[in-house]
C-alpha cells in the first residue's frame, strides 16, 4: 500500500500520470503491432521478394518524387489514386508497396490489407532505404 501512496501523493502525481501513459502507449503500440496484417521487410528482404514473378511492385509517391529515381518494374499509383484503382490490382498476388521512407506505404498496406489482399508487405524505410542498401534505381 505505501506504493500507492507515494504514487498518488500530491507532488508524484504528475510523475505517476506520466508513467502511466507511457506504459499505455507501449502496450497499445505492442498491439497494434500484432493486428496488422501486413509485413515491413528490409530492402534485402523486398530483393528476395522480388525473385517471385507473382508480385506486384507498388510506388506510392507523386509524380514529381519519382524524378529522383524508383525501382525498375513497379507500377506508379500515387497515394490519392490507389483507393480508385484497387480493382485494377491482382489481390490473390503479393504486393510489395513502397514510398520515399515507409510511412504512406504503410497506411496503403493496411488499405491493402483491409480490402482483402492476400500478402502485403511494407518497404521499411521506402526508396530512401532502398538507396542506402545501394541497391539499382532506374532514373
Amino acid at each position: 500500500m505505501e506504493i500507492f501512496e507515494f504514487l498518488f501523493a500530491n507532488e508524484q502525481i504528475f510523475t505517476t500520470i506520466t508513467l502511466i501513459l507511457l506504459i499505455a502507449l507501449f502496450i497499445g503500440n505492442i498491439v497494434v503491432d500484432k493486428l496488422k496484417k501486413y509485413k515491413d521487410i528490409d530492402p534485402n528482404g523486398a530483393v528476395t521478394l522480388m525473385d517471385n514473378n507473382n508480385l506486384i511492385l507498388l510506388d506510392v509517391r507523386e509524380e514529381r518524387e519519382r524524378k529522383v529515381g524508383y525501382i525498375d518494374g513497379d507500377i506508379h499509383i500515387p497515394l490519392a489514386n490507389v483507393k480508385s484503382k484497387l480493382l485494377s490490382l491482382d489481390k490473390h498476388k503479393k504486393v510489395l508497396v513502397y514510398c520515399r521512407s515507409g510511412s504512406r506505404s504503410a497506411h496503403i498496406s493496411g488499405l491493402l490489407t483491409r480490402n482483402k489482399f492476400v500478402s502485403v508487405y511494407n518497404l521499411k524505410g521506402g526508396f530512401q532505404a532502398w538507396k542506402r542498401a545501394k541497391l539499382p534505381i532506374k532514373t
